[in-house]
């Protein structure tokens, strides 16, 4: 991102809930896992990680908990009024959270460099080829 994109707003559909992100993302991927397939309605979900530190909300969300195929519990936090999904957090990332690329005003600087769960592919899905590809979550980091 360029000095000039590193400032990023976004909010859900309604408009309930809104954000102003500082600097640019930790890294961005697309997910293919069935509970993104379902909770967006799409074939995959693009998500930018940032520090927490890094974003600023307004307005209140509400959220569930689901544990992933680490045993580490994900966080997804959503509008109450119109149900837009927006953040996430998992136990395997402390202090990180990831924001859902749909729900940014400005995207110029975002770039997905990894695609997750591309087990779960949609046949029709197309992903940029050029995309480091693991077929289920990425490795942990070390």
């Amino acid at each position: 991102m360029s000095e000039q994109d590193n400032h990023i707003t976004g909010n859900c559909v309604c408009g309930a809930v809104s954000y102003q992100i500082e600097g640019a993302p930790l890294f961005t991927a697309q997910c293919c896992c069935s509970d993104c397939q379902k909770t967006s309605g799409a074939d995959h979900v693009t998500l930018s990680f940032f520090n927490q530190d890094q974003i600023a909300i307004k307005g209140d969300t509400a959220s569930y908990e689901v544990t992933a195929d680490s045993g580490n519990v994900m966080t997804r936090h959503f509008c109450p009024t119109c149900g837009g999904r927006l953040f996430g957090t998992n136990t395997g990332r402390p202090g990180v959270i990831s924001v859902t690329v749909g729900s940014m005003n400005n995207v110029d600087g975002v770039k997905p460099m990894v695609a997750v769960y591309t087990q779960g592919k949609r046949p029709w899905d197309v992903l940029n080829e050029d995309l480091v590809m693991h077929e289920k979550g990425a490795p942990a980091k070390k």
